[in-house]
């Protein structure tokens, strides 16, 4: 397979570079912006600079004022945004072809690019929601763990350092600072520029050509990061704060991009962590010694690390880590199994399927690779990865993955105490764990038959009636792949306080063995097709799906059937699922996003199902045993299921590769009318150590179903995003916050409007009442002609931008299946595209009542996490 065929380039006079290819598979063009400068770019003195230039792309031009960058974009039905990071940065901009605004788009870019206007005014007002921004990230243990173990690795290299600087770096900053860095940095010869999707490719470099020419800018030199001098040196650091869960990192240096050791590095990092048939999976969270436990190899370009990331419960998180570098040793001790980096294997190809399947996706890797050296290298570097064999990997995990040089971070809850303190590293013997069998395929039976006449709904979709189940199809064309997804309406509904969580614990637990085979057979016959079987619970219904090769579609779905309906569901497999499941429970509480926004909606519906917490109350799921789970389990068989599959095969292939889940035994159960929602307002807090406090409100809403779900996107597209109210006034204008948000939640039997903002502890009244403000101005001081035509367009074109993946096609199927408007998809653009001025109105009014409002409220208070190491 070729991913560059067809690709065109041209080198501008000036020495900017374009590239350009066709990719008809959605009615989508992308153009991306790839900036050779990052952090990397960076002199100590400036740290976090690459990331104040990216926010302030989008203050204006000497054409365009602030905000107009986005604005313009979303009146052509598209959205833009960026992303900076060690060896780049990089704009892009994703809006359907019908509107024949891939011109303009290039426009907007090219002016915001080359006539950036670094308002001083503006930047200070910025730099006051880059600082929201990075206290939003000390307050996320992920992301302190993983850059603080980069921070340990090197000593002298930039990766070193915390890439988007910290408060006081920050209030250091200048205006002349960041006008010499985008001086220097932001040349046409550090620029390339792709332009992807339903586009002719002359057509599109001519145009791009003549925006970007008339550039007149130098290039000059500009030196990187020094070198890293050091070798290895084993270090931990041992951080305690405010989180429920401990979290690890390990980790070494390695190489970088193009070295000849790279692919085996990337393939040894699947076998030890990536998928349930992964050593790190089998060993540390099947048995329950680790709730999160992956490997991963990250190469910026010029140098690269390999970590492993482990999340566990206090008093398992050394056992876990442990245990982790045992199997590095083991794997430097013996290799990879053939079958291991076979199943690796597959899981690369599909990964790089689902990269290119997105215009922008496949435009951001076309730019990486011609800053690499050329585009060509997306070929040869997939190529390169497909012909690893195990005695390549043998050799690069004997070289760099060495257990007595590794480092590691710790991030443990207060008082909590661990034995590598002091004692790092720790002496290590190779653990070998069975490997899997050579196995093929798993056989799947044939004969069910899928039977009856097919029939059409709009958008080409293909529908064939079973006794047992709604079987749902559409071709989606150019990726090799199928997504397939299994759902069984109804039964997250039934759901009480005494039972919350255990949908998830039934779709959890039912992947440790099925129809005859052990949960790492399962997860072996999955990732040798290229897929992994995941687990999906929503309001409305739950089940299983999986994305694969076409060839293997077949096969897959027969895995589904063995899931959904022959599951094991062991006791002691039950148990062990369900005590990960109560440490993730746990988990949400460090999440400063999803945590309030779950307990406001807990507010809202005390007692319902669209208020339990999806995964259950850790101190009531922990009563959910076995018996309990497999007689849930056996509701599943006794109601209609609906099975969706998308992908690159006609429809009658997909229809008859379909055939293992035809049989399906329910006959439905009735679902009578549904029950009637209730509605409390009021207030909920509580308060922690962390750097911001964060604001969840909740207002009612319609069901799904009504035709008011239309103005309510509509009016999404007018709060959030860049160009939305609530980023205008909350963050641009009033520095507030970082993320802000107004997002409709829609159910069968009713709905919400979700608020989020998140802000220094001192401004948590402010925030409230501007929040509150903005939501009421929609009625009280109405939007103009103007903000009601960008967000119909980006509402409608968010909808087509999303139709790009076969997984998003799916997704969006299921879901209006099950909540019955499968019919009117292919015309929701459109429909979004006919909301009134008025439409908006009443909704707004009726929605934003501030007496009827829930809110709850995560207090965040002086004190930061305390680090102890080096």
């Amino acid at each position: 397979m070729s991913w560059t065929h067809g690709v065109q380039k041209a080198v501008l006079p000036n020495g900017l570079t374009l590239l350009a290819q066709r990719h008809e598979s959605a009615p989508v063009v992308a153009v991306v912006t790839h900036v050779r400068a990052g952090y990397f770019d960076e002199p100590d003195e400036w740290v976090g600079i690459s990331h104040v230039l990216e926010h302030m792309y989008f203050k204006g031009t000497a054409r365009r004022g602030p905000g107009d960058i986005a604005r313009e974009t979303q009146l052509l039905g598209g959205y833009i945004n960026a992303g900076t990071i060690y060896d780049k940065t990089v704009y892009y901009t994703v809006l359907p072809s019908a509107t024949g605004g891939l011109e303009r788009a290039l426009d907007v870019q090219a002016d915001a690019l080359m006539h950036a206007a670094l308002d001083a005014g503006e930047l200070e007002r910025e730099l006051e929601v880059i600082i929201q921004e990075a206290k939003r990230k000390l307050d996320t243990p992920s992301a302190m763990v993983a850059e603080g173990l980069y921070e340990l690795l090197f000593r002298v290299h930039r990766m070193r350092r915390w890439r988007i600087g910290t408060e006081e770096g920050l209030r250091r900053l200048i205006p002349s600072d960041v006008r010499q860095y985008y001086a220097t940095r932001y040349a046409p010869g550090r620029v390339i520029v792709a332009l992807v999707g339903d586009l002719d490719p002359a057509a599109a470099l001519q145009a791009a050509a003549e925006k970007y020419g008339v550039w007149p800018a130098p290039t000059p030199p500009v030196g990187g990061s020094p070198a890293e001098p050091n070798g290895p040196a084993p270090a931990l650091r041992v951080r305690h704060g405010d989180v429920e869960r401990p979290l690890a990192s390990v980790g070494w240096r390695t190489v970088g991009s193009l070295h000849q050791h790279t692919p085996a590095l990337d393939l040894a990092a699947i076998v030890l962590g990536a998928g349930r048939g992964s050593r790190m999976y089998r060993d540390l969270r099947v048995p329950g010694l680790a709730a999160r436990a992956s490997a991963s190899h990250y190469t910026p370009t010029e140098v690269g690390v390999f970590t492993l990331a482990l999340e566990g419960e206090p008093d398992r998180i050394d056992v876990a880590v442990g245990r982790a570098v045992e199997l590095v040793a083991g794997l430097v001790a013996d290799g990879p199994s053939h079958a291991e980096l076979e199943r690796a294997k597959a899981l690369t190809a599909t990964l790089w399927a689902r990269r290119f399947e997105t215009m922008d996706g496949r435009a951001s890797i076309l730019c990486e690779a011609e800053a690499l050296g050329g585009y060509h290298l997306a070929d040869e570097l997939y190529g390169r990865s497909l012909a690893v064999s195990p005695d390549n990997v043998s050799g690069v995990v004997r070289e760099y993955l060495d257990p007595a040089a590794a480092s590691a971070v710790l991030y443990l809850p207060d008082d909590t105490k661990t034995r590598f303190d002091g004692a790092w590293p720790p002496p290590v013997e190779p653990r070998v764990i069975a490997l899997p069998g050579a196995g093929g395929a798993v056989a799947s039976p044939r004969g069910y038959g899928t039977g009856g006449e097919m029939r059409e709904y709009p958008g080409e979709i293909g529908y064939r009636f079973t006794p047992g189940a709604d079987l749902l199809v559409r071709r989606k064309r150019g990726s090799g792949l199928v997504t397939l997804l299994l759902q069984v309406a109804g039964i997250p509904g039934n759901e009480t306080p005494a039972t919350a969580g255990i949908s998830w614990l039934l779709a959890r637990a039912s992947l440790r063995g099925a129809g005859g085979l052990t949960g790492e057979e399962l997860a072996q016959a999955a990732e040798r097709l290229g897929g992994g079987l995941s687990p999906g619970v929503g309001s409305e219904a739950m089940g299983w799906g999986i994305t694969v090769r076409a060839d293997a579609m077949r096969e897959a779905a027969d895995l589904l059937r063995r899931v959904a309906l022959e599951a094991e569901l062991a006791a002691t497999e039950v148990a062990v699922e369900r005590d990960l499941q109560v440490s993730d429970a746990r988990r949400v509480r460090d999440d400063m996003f999803h945590h309030p926004l779950q307990q406001v909606l807990a507010r809202a519906f005390p007692g319902d199902p669209y208020g339990l917490p999806a995964l259950g109350e850790p101190d009531v799921l922990v009563t959910i045993d076995a018996d309990r789970v497999r007689s849930w389990a056996e509701s599943l068989g006794r109601r209609r299921a609906v099975v969706v599959a998308v992908g690159d095969l006609e429809r009658d292939r997909l229809l008859e590769n379909l055939d293992p889940l035809a049989a399906w035994p329910g006959r439905g159960e009735a679902g009578g009318k549904p029950a009637p929602l209730g509605w409390e307002a009021g207030r909920g807090a509580e308060s922690r150590r962390k750097e911001q406090t964060a604001v969840a409100m909740a207002f009612p809403a319609v069901p799904f179903g009504s035709p008011d779900r239309y103005p309510l996107a509509v009016i999404r597209a007018l709060l959030s995003g860049l160009a939305g109210r609530l980023f205008e006034e909350l963050r641009e204008r009033r520095s507030l916050a970082y993320q802000v948000a107004a997002l409709p939640w829609l159910a069968r039997r009713g709905g919400v409007v979700l608020s989020y903002i998140a802000t220094s502890p001192e401004r948590e009244d402010e925030a409230r009442e501007a929040m509150l403000a903005e939501l009421a101005r929609l009625a009280v001081d109405p939007i103009t002609t103007e903000e009601l035509e960008r967000a119909r367009n980006y509402a409608a074109g968010t909808v087509e931008v999303q139709r790009q993946s076969g997984g998003a096609v799916a997704a969006e199927i299921l879901d209006a299946w099950v909540l019955g408007v499968v019919a009117e998809l292919a015309e929701l653009p459109e429909r979004l595209r006919g909301v009134t001025l008025e439409d908006v109105v009443r909704v707004a009014e009726s929605v934003f009542r501030s007496d009827r409002r829930a809110e709850y409220v995560v207090r965040g208070g002086a004190g930061r996490a305390v680090a102890t190491g080096p």
